[in-house]
């Protein structure tokens, strides 16, 4: 047993791949040149493109780009709070990253415009134990006017905005979902200049985004995307990766709908979207779901999906039932995106969920087209615990959607014997 243990290396060092550059063998350690283009690819993938007015996105390498925001140039926040093992000085960061890609091709402007937050309680709270965030001594007007001179000099702005690294570990939560208020004046004084504004955004959770999702007309959720961040970022602006990410989480309108998330239980009268009716769930200030729902993530091009079609209206147990599409690529480039399936009970003897995730498929598509997406589900997606813990699939009706987010949808149902 122990020969079998040291063949398969349980014996090995398990830190042996996170040395420093220069640790021989270098192609095995994590900074080497094999593992941080890893890291490039894992960043791209992970990339959310929010929204893109107009097709803004992706840039042209040329003319005057403004890099402005209090997270462009910082290296420990593009790493994020949960890489213990990271070296921030080894991070790309999103203004170099856009350096990197221009060249001589463009001209980079740089502006720091806001410090993360103006609160002094704020700051001095996430620097109590480590100096995790660098604060701008200057004036909040004597930073903005150099970022309003930095954008009005430019031909569009990119502005790196969100939460600092610090703002999203343990003991850090926040009752206001909302960027940050000295960044909120920043980007409101940068869309009144009129230059085209595309946001990258880094964030550790979901944010309250309703007057960036109005006034800004490009917005990529980055998260906290590591080492690469900067090149990742840079390859999804400028087009060199068509982004294909999707969320992981829903995006609030406002903050008073958390906790909002797609797999919700129903309520005793639920809002008909077609017909709401004034005595039903809803909120008379603002809409019901959330601002960016579970599963969304544009594309540079455009996909499609057929109508949903069922092999069968009735499924018997130890049986299989195929739901198909088909996903068409009616744009111009080529990409990837995720179809999504989900599953409703609406008949079971507990409350189940509106919809749950029940199967997945990431699809690259070449310009025009298509291809047959099959899902087969079986007795065992059915089933759930019910009262006495058993975990069982209850006879009766079935809901199936399948979409590109957990919203937009095609559904059907059949029936399980």
């Amino acid at each position: 047993m122990l020969a079998a243990k040291y063949d398969l290396g349980l014996f090995a060092d398990p830190y042996r791949r996170l040395g420093k550059p220069d640790d021989p063998p270098f192609d095995t350690n994590a900074e080497s040149r094999l593992h941080r283009q890893a890291a490039r690819e894992v960043a791209r993938e992970g990339l959310v493109l929010l929204k893109n007015r107009d097709g803004l996105l992706p840039l042209k390498k040329q003319g005057r780009i403004a890099v402005i925001g209090p997270l462009a140039k910082s290296q420990r926040d593009v790493i994020g709070s949960w890489s213990a093992a990271g070296v921030p000085r080894q991070a790309v960061t999103v203004y170099q990253g856009l350096a990197n890609a221009v060249g001589e091709r463009a001209t980079l402007l740089y502006a720091k415009g806001a410090n993360v937050s103006g609160d002094q309680a704020i700051l001095d709270y996430l620097n109590s134990y480590n100096p995790e965030v660098e604060v701008d001594p200057r004036s909040a007007e004597a930073m903005l006017e150099e970022a309003l001179r930095t954008a009005r000099d430019a031909d569009l702005v990119v502005a790196v905005v969100g939460e600092s690294q610090g703002m999203a570990h343990e003991a850090s939560s926040r009752t206001d979902l909302r960027i940050p208020a000295s960044q909120r004046r920043l980007l409101k004084a940068l869309k009144a200049t009129g230059k085209p504004l595309v946001l990258v955004l880094m964030n550790g959770r979901p944010l309250s985004l309703g007057w960036e999702q109005e006034n800004a007309d490009a917005i990529l959720e980055t998260w906290f995307s590591g080492t690469e961040g900067g090149n990742a970022i840079a390859d999804v602006l400028f087009g060199e990766h068509n982004p294909s990410g999707k969320l992981t989480m829903s995006f609030p309108r406002s903050v008073g709908q958390v906790p909002v998330y797609y797999n919700h239980l129903n309520t005793g009268r639920p809002m008909d979207h077609d017909n709401p009716g004034k005595y039903t769930s809803r909120y008379f200030d603002e809409a019901n779901g959330p601002l960016y729902p579970f599963g969304y993530g544009l594309s540079y091009t455009e996909f499609s999906l057929s109508p949903l079609r069922l092999s069968s209206e009735r499924l018997a147990r130890g049986a299989t039932l195929e739901a198909r599409v088909t996903l068409s690529n009616s744009g111009k480039r080529a990409g990837a995106t995720v179809v999504q399936l989900y599953l409703q009970d609406p008949v079971a003897s507990l409350s189940r969920p509106v919809k749950e995730l029940r199967g997945f498929r990431k699809v690259m598509l070449e310009p025009g087209e298509s291809r047959e997406i099959v899902f087969r589900l079986g007795e065992a997606d059915l089933k759930f615990y019910d009262s006495q813990l058993r975990h069982t699939a209850e006879p009766g009706e079935f809901k199936v959607f399948v979409g590109l987010d957990s919203a937009q949808t095609e559904s059907r149902s059949f029936t399980l014997l």
